[in-house]
């Protein structure tokens, strides 16, 4: 028995491309395009939202929509990428993401900056699941830990380095084009990763599969009936077509679930097999994303404003209050692997936990000084901050991804990503409108009392989130080695 396992690893080792290393170095660049777009734009909001005269409303949907339309089209890129191939979904993605980025790099109105934004997004979808999918496919099992401790380090290293870039980029102000810049700045790198891209092998998944065509439409509808409200809702006054449209969306995704399961039932090629729910780990991992997800998108985005409007910081000094965040996540996701290995789930717990006394340290800490944000005090808070959230992030990737069977990897990578980036969306539209309602004043009239209030309520909520994600990591145990 043991021969026989032994051989049957050697075959697979003998399948895999000897050059996978690589190509590990191509698949990722995708990702770090992606990681710098999202966190230098990040920055940079508030500047978008003074030069195109935007609303905070306006603002939020830059963010929300750009994350809402990669969360609905992931779950069906990762198929479209077994069907189509991988490398081939790749270079459609990266060309359509590059070419948004030159025209939102041009674009003069909030409202077609969110268009582009979606379009944007649309193309992200397709480049994050063909990466995962490759990553789970191209590595041995034990090769696994290392791999994902790579792609949680890049992540890291895009959240440091866009944030510092951004501020870095719009300071400069290269031909006076100040927040165009970093939309700009895409381009050449977009361009460097498609002429990479030809190294990669094509990769499939089972190329006989269908496309479930009703299932997208019922959660595409769906989730954006959600989001696009809760947005909406608080610049409208809350007219009764908000509360309809969330009366809507919850009944698209239950038809969307009843769907599924009676698919499901007659084996006829569901978009979600919702019975990978059935399984513990799978069911509470991915109750962990949508939490921990939604606490740190959420303290992101009000920290970015009480900086930059409450504290009058410019986006270089943004980017300083974010850096040691930055790093103290990169540094965490290198040797997450190797702790992960040795503690187990411990590992997670004590990321989350320790995300979620952060939250609620830095409201005591507003309340001795809340404006002096870059000296040490808050530099060592943000850097255990970043440090708790590589503990707990990039291990979680392995965890859930780990335990979606390899016939079903893409449409698993999609699934994951979506309830990520749904959570990114999410958290934005429901933290903005608690700040907001803390706040009590419109952004300019506001004084920095009142920020320090808004933010103080705002991190609470924040850290509570994370301290939910802790409570549901604490019913994991290490059933295997994760």
């Amino acid at each position: 028995m043991l021969n026989h396992t032994s051989t049957a690893g050697e075959e697979l080792e003998q399948q895999l491309d000897p050059r996978r290393w690589y190509t590990l170095a191509v698949i990722l660049l995708p990702i770090l395009l992606n990681s710098l777009n999202t966190y230098m734009i990040q920055v940079a909001l508030p500047l978008i939202q003074n030069s195109l005269n935007a609303s905070f409303s306006d603002a939020q949907l830059i963010v929300t929509c750009f994350s809402l339309s990669l969360a609905v089209a992931l779950i069906v890129s990762g198929k479209l990428g077994d069907i189509y191939g991988r490398r081939r979904l790749l270079l459609i993605g990266v060309s359509g993401f590059t070419l948004m980025a030159i025209l939102g790099g041009l674009a003069t109105s909030p409202t077609l900056l969110i268009a582009i934004r979606i379009v944007q997004g649309l193309a992200a979808a397709l480049i994050q699941p063909q990466v995962l999918s490759m990553m789970q496919v191209n590595f041995l099992p034990r090769e696994k830990g290392l791999v994902f401790s790579i792609y949680g380090a890049l992540l890291g290293f895009g959240f440091a380095f866009g944030l510092t870039l951004g501020g870095i980029l719009v300071n400069w102000n290269v031909f006076d084009l100040g927040w165009r810049t970093v939309f700009f700045f895409n381009v050449p790198f977009g361009i460097l990763v498609l002429l990479c891209l030809p190294l990669l092998p094509e990769s499939h998944g089972n190329p006989t599969q269908r496309i479930d065509w009703t299932g997208t439409f019922f959660i595409m509808s769906g989730l954006f009936l959600l989001v696009y409200p809760l947005s909406e809702g608080q610049k409208q006054g809350w007219p009764h077509w908000i509360w309809g449209c969330l009366a809507l969306s919850l009944l698209l995704l239950l038809a969307f679930i009843a769907v599924e399961i009676h698919k499901q039932k007659c084996d006829d090629a569901p978009l979600v097999d919702l019975t990978i729910f059935k399984q513990r780990l799978f069911g509470v991992g991915m109750l962990s994303v949508v939490l921990i997800y939604l606490s740190m998108f959420s303290f992101f985005f009000i920290l970015t404003y009480y900086l930059q409007f409450g504290l009058h910081f410019d986006a270089q000094a943004t980017s300083l209050a974010f850096l040691p965040l930055g790093c103290g996540f990169f540094l965490t996701s290198l040797i997450s692997s190797q702790v992960v290995d040795r503690w187990g789930m411990a590992v997670l717990k004590t990321g989350a936990l320790v995300t979620a006394s952060c939250c609620f340290l830095f409201v005591l800490l507003l309340r001795i000084d809340a404006m002096h944000l870059l000296q040490m005090p808050y530099m060592v808070l943000l850097l255990t901050y970043g440090m708790g959230l590589g503990l707990v992030t990039t291990p979680l990737t392995r965890v859930v991804l780990g335990t979606v069977p390899a016939e079903n990897v893409g449409a698993g990578s999609g699934l994951f990503n979506t309830v990520m980036y749904l959570a990114n969306s999410l958290g934005v539209a429901l933290i903005s409108i608690l700040f907001s309602t803390a706040l009590q004043q419109p952004l300019k009239n506001a004084i920095l009392s009142d920020y320090v209030r808004a933010f103080s309520v705002s991190l609470t909520a924040c850290g509570a989130l994370a301290l939910a994600a802790f409570v549901c990591l604490s019913f994991i145990r290490n059933q295997h080695n994760t």
